[in-house]
């Protein structure tokens, strides 16, 4: 599929970001909904599709952590605030909520959700993953 995408839409490279944009919406179209696909039993992908009967929110719910956590924000820059230092955590965390639990002295485990990112000892504020 990515072969065949590249092939369609991408070579050659369009001038501007709209007219790039027309070739991979039509690449989608034409992929979805007129070729038929072996894996299918040539049928399309559109023919295929069933909506899902579970809801989907438009909105995900706040994730909440322990009250002995200290929850940080992190910036859009990937970074947050701890101890009066400014520190980088990821990109794909912006705007997103992390919870920061002390697991021993000075050290403090990561959290986003319940997933252990990393662990930032405080000593010399290096986030080790």
């Amino acid at each position: 599929m990515h072969r065949t995408l590249k092939r369609c839409a991408v070579k050659p490279v369009q001038r501007t970001c709209a007219a790039q944009q027309k070739q991979f919406d039509a690449f989608r179209r034409e992929y979805n909904t007129d070729r038929p696909h072996e894996a299918l039993q040539l049928e399309t992908p559109a023919n295929r599709y069933v909506v899902s009967s579970r809801p989907y929110p438009a909105r995900l719910p706040t994730i909440e952590y322990p009250g002995h956590f200290l929850v940080k924000r992190v910036t859009d820059a990937g970074t947050f605030r701890f101890q009066h230092r400014l520190l980088y955590i990821a990109n794909a965390l912006v705007d997103q909520y992390i919870g920061l639990e002390e697991t021993d002295d000075g050290v403090w485990a990561i959290y986003f959700n319940t997933v252990l990112l990393a662990t930032l000892n405080e000593r010399d504020f290096v986030i080790r993953g």
